[in-house]
């Protein structure tokens, strides 16, 4: 069942990049990581918790970053998630998910997450926005997911991974 993937949560501690108290968690990927956690095996999704949401936030937006070969290519794009929503581990690749939560085309012309399997930088991106909806349909690209953002963003808060053979 899709609902028990997401989880409606407001306490969790953790350290992050932050803008003005926000800032993001993910649970089990340390910032230094080692490459067989990430992409071996079952090319699961990592838990997000946002925390210290800025109080007009209406929605949150995620990009999980892979810099690669020089370009920015998007490993996974979650709009539309309620504030209060922490995101579980190992969501499905399906474009709607519950409470209205949508994914959208990754770089690989994919739904959901997968996983980087080269040893570099990586970036997750947590946007709080003005607007409940980014009004855009599940499947967007990242073209239409950044733009969108940007006429809503309230504030950001970044996540840095460092992946190792």
């Amino acid at each position: 069942m899709i609902r028990k993937h997401v989880v409606m949560t407001l306490g969790v501690l953790g350290l992050a990049l932050a803008q003005g108290g926000f800032r993001l968690e993910l649970p089990g990927l340390a910032p230094q990581a080692p490459l067989r956690s990430v992409c071996e095996g079952r090319n699961v999704s990592p838990a997000v918790v946002p925390l210290q949401v800025p109080a007009r936030t209406q929605s949150l937006a995620l990009i999980f970053w892979d810099s690669a070969k020089g370009a920015l290519i998007a490993r996974w794009l979650v709009y539309d998630i309620p504030p209060a929503a922490r995101l579980s581990p190992g969501l499905p690749r399906a474009a709607l998910l519950a409470h209205g939560i949508k994914q959208g085309q990754n770089g690989l012309g994919r739904l959901g997450y997968d996983a980087p399997c080269q040893p570099g930088m990586y970036q997750v991106d947590l946007y709080a926005l003005d607007v409940p909806s980014l009004g855009l349909p599940p499947g967007a690209t990242l073209h239409e997911v950044k733009a969108a953002i940007q006429r809503h963003r309230l504030a950001e808060a970044i996540r840095k991974v460092s992946l190792e053979r």
